[in-house]
């Protein structure tokens, strides 16, 4: 057969050599209205040759046959870099196959190093968490024997049943005056400490005993707040007995408990004058509690002849429990998860996205086989046509690549990431206007109950000895109708000026609302850290929760640390304080100390920094340094158990424990993968006696699955090595080449090291033979106690 090329098809006169230079498209012309006109054919660009040097003299017939080999050889070098770039893509996608296939079996030959090293580190590390618990156990067992044989008539708060018979007692005893609030808050306030360390050690019990623990706790709570309304209302119903008569218009009441200051104010009513033709303005009562450190000075719109004013400042806050934001909404997920079972999950997830990823692949190639020999039939079937479009398809084919898919282990570190942040969203409550988030404040310093109470019915003498009293239904205290809301106005929009008489005006006006307002002046207990100024707020017992709509003309001393507002109704009063004032963390160090056998936790703030020692099973508060006043001083060097520190730094606003939501409330933290972390900080409470661990300031930037941190070696301070750099992520830990004075961070891993799977096994590997034998010779409280004090503090997150 004969074989006709496409030239040959072509008149003559086009066959002629032409002039190299790049055709003319012919001018469009405008296709009939209503008929669509054809569309022009692709002309190939020839670009412009370099000519030779001989081109001046050669003729005609010479530089047209010079130029249709020059483009010869220009179809030719590019058909060749076609060939060329197809089989650079086919190489490069064997390489991806290769580089992926070489992925996942490193992958599967790490597991294996896991499997070995790894599993058997979290099995000591979960070995030691149920020695402590063992040890919990026993002590509580004990315990009980110890309140058994006490035999004091009090209920064991271990044991529900006895707390539910004790508190059905309380509530059927009539006797309801201040000698048994006295007694009531000797026996109950150790109760309800009891049963709020229970509620801290979750893990010993069941979840229907945590639910019965927590339950009773509330019911306790809630007959305390009722026991003191109960004891008031019964001292005030004889004011005669059991007040104390300062004049002959006023009777005051002045007792302390344990936990609460009780103060009472009563202006005894006398009988009514003739009025006058023309009445004076009254007076406002002005009171002061010196106990309390409290002064309030009502409106004029009180009638001050007959008012009664309690004032009750309790250390122990009943309230703000009631409220829906005090508690943290969902535990954290996989709290509790062993980093090995994690990595097993996290590999398996991997091979299944690896082999979907494989098939989506291997579908989109198949594809673009067929439809390429789609399209090579096609032009192998129309050999007398150019087929322009089906050849420029062909090459498009030719270099397709797949859609680019992050890795497996990428795609499960954003799906990780993604699940906390839904976390941290779900974790946030609904805050009204002038509503006080208790998850971002806290109420510090007890809660002030200022009252105005009707006086209720007095006992009558009459003849022959006989007493004649009212009694009113239910038995309770009656409070005075006064509401009177308040907001100051706003400054004027910018651009707009007021006149002089305006500004009187309306200085006049707020004066004259602000008479109608209640004024109260509050020194702010020296036991509290105020490293802020505190929020004031009421408690609105309808809503549940901390409100500062009623607060207005706010003052705030920070020298004398005194404040003053005025209000529009006298609700219980709080002062609350930013949670975490002291958070992102500036720093913070892990070293043994050279002074005994403990391990010293070093942690500076934004406001003040804090040295803790744990010794054994127990945590000692060291050091304080910049506190603005003289709080938890008398803590020092004193041992509690962690929860138990937790709770009174906590009540002394100098909170360094982040729950885990604080990232909602903190700006600057740095949010890592939990179970890696969990992970780390019991490797670290291992390694405390032997290395010295600090903060990297290129942690924050690292990312969530990444801790970035400083160690080295630290059993003989005589020759103690410079600090490193070291990375950990769920999968390995390396030691950086980079250290902290490097101006940028390089991830690369120092040369010569094995793979090892963690911080602890790092030490298994590398570590000195002094410094693995101090490791293991760690006793399982001093262990479990900086574990448990780090996963507090969380330095890892919140630096």
């Amino acid at each position: 057969m004969f074989q006709i090329s496409e030239e040959s098809l072509l008149p003559v006169s086009e066959l002629e050599p032409k002039p190299a230079a790049i055709p003319e498209p012919p001018p469009e012309k405008k296709g009939k209205k209503g008929k669509k006109g054809k569309k022009d054919k692709k002309v190939e660009e020839i670009p412009d040759f370099e000519k030779p040097k001989a081109w001046k003299k050669m003729n005609k017939k010479d530089r047209d046959a010079w130029l249709l080999q020059r483009i010869e050889e220009w179809r030719a070098e590019k058909e060749a870099e076609k060939q060329a770039i197809l089989a650079g893509a086919k190489e490069k996608r064997a390489a991806l196959v290769r580089e992926r296939n070489e992925m996942m079996a490193a992958e599967l030959a790490e597991q294996e190093v896991r499997r070995d090293l790894q599993q058997k580190a979290v099995n000591l590390f979960q070995g030691y968490e149920k020695q402590k618990i063992k040890y919990e156990q026993k002590k509580q067992k004990e315990a009980e024997w110890l309140q058994y044989v006490r035999c004091d008539g009090l209920p064991d708060p271990r044991i529900v049943t006895e707390l539910n018979t004790f508190l059905h007692l309380w509530q059927q005893n009539k006797v309801a005056d201040d000698n048994e609030l006295d007694k009531k808050f000797i026996e109950v306030l150790p109760i309800l400490e009891m049963l709020e360390n229970i509620l801290n050690n979750a893990r010993q019990y069941t979840p229907r005993q945590i639910s019965n623990y927590d339950e009773v706790r509330l019911a306790l709570r809630a007959q305390l707040a009722s026991a003191i309304e109960m004891a008031s209302y019964s001292l005030l119903r004889n004011i005669e007995k059991n007040l104390v008569s300062e004049s002959t218009k006023v009777s005051t009441y002045k007792r302390e408990f344990k936990g609460m200051r009780l103060n009472i104010w009563v202006a005894i009513k006398w009988p009514t004058k003739k009025p006058r033709p023309v009445e004076h303005e009254p007076d406002p009562v002005e009171l002061s509690f010196p106990s309390m450190k409290v002064s309030v000075k009502l409106p004029k719109i009180i009638d001050g002849s007959c008012v009664c004013v309690r004032a009750a400042r309790s250390q122990i806050d009943l309230l703000s429990e009631l409220s829906h934001s005090f508690a943290l909404k969902f535990d954290m997920p996989k709290r509790y998860e062993d980093l090995f079972s994690f990595n097993v999950k996290e590999l398996i997830e991997s091979q299944r996205l690896k082999k979907l990823q494989d098939e989506a692949r291997s579908k989109f190639y198949r594809e673009v086989r067929e439809r390429v020999r789609e399209l090579e039939n096609i032009i192998k079937t129309n050999i007398y046509l150019q087929n322009i479009k089906e050849k420029e398809e062909l090459d498009v084919l030719n270099m397709a690549e797949a859609p680019y898919v992050s890795p497996p282990r990428v795609c499960i570190a954003t799906e990780c990431e993604i699940e906390f942040k839904k976390y941290l969203r779900s974790c946030k409550s609904k805050i009204r206007v002038g509503e006080l988030n208790l998850r971002r404040y806290r109420i510090c310093g007890g809660v002030l109950n200022l009252d105005l109470i009707v006086t209720p019915p007095q006992p009558k003498r009459m003849r022959h000895s006989v007493i004649v009293t009212t009694l009113q239904l239910p038995k309770c205290l009656v409070p005075v109708k006064y509401q009177v809301q308040y907001k100051a106005p706003g400054p004027p929009p910018p651009g707009v000026t007021r006149t002089p008489e305006e500004i009187e005006q309306e200085i006049k006006r707020t004066e004259a609302q602000y008479e109608k307002l209640a004024m109260v002046f509050i020194d702010l207990p020296q036991d509290v850290m105020w490293n802020e100024p505190p929020v004031v707020c009421q408690w609105h017992d309808e809503r549940k929760i901390w409100t500062s709509n009623y607060v207005n003309d706010y003052k705030f001393n920070e020298d004398k640390l005194t404040i003053q507002f005025r209000t529009g109704v006298l609700w219980p009063i709080g002062i609350g304080t930013l949670r975490y004032s002291n958070l992102p963390y500036q720093g913070w160090d892990i070293k043994p100390d050279p002074d005994g056998r403990g391990v010293l936790m070093t942690v500076t703030g934004l406001c003040v920094t804090v040295t803790f020692l744990c010794v054994s099973n127990w945590v000692k508060l060291k050091s304080i340094a910049n506190a603005s006043t003289a709080a938890l001083s008398e803590h020092f060097n004193k041992r509690y158990s962690v929860k138990e520190l937790v709770r009174i730094m906590r009540e002394a606003a100098c909170d360094f424990f982040p729950d885990f939501d604080g990232h909602n409330h903190v700006k600057g933290s740095s949010p890592k993968e939990w179970v890696m972390e969990r992970h780390t900080y019991h490797a670290m409470a291992f390694l405390s006696r032997a290395y010295n661990f600090q903060s990297s300031r290129w942690n924050q930037s690292a990312g969530y699955r990444n801790i970035v941190l400083q160690c080295r070696e630290s059993v003989d301070m005589k020759r103690a090595s410079k600090l490193q750099l070291m990375m950990i992520n769920p999968e390995r830990a390396v030691l950086l080449r980079c250290n902290e004075q490097s101006n940028e961070i390089n991830f690369d891993s120092q040369p010569g090291l094995k793979f090892f799977p963690g911080v602890f096994t790092f030490n298994m590997l590398y570590g000195s033979v002094d410094a693995r034998r101090v490791t293991f010779s760690m006793k399982f409280k001093l262990v479990e106690t900086v574990f448990e004090l780090l996963q507090e503090i969380k330095p890892c997150s919140y630096s």
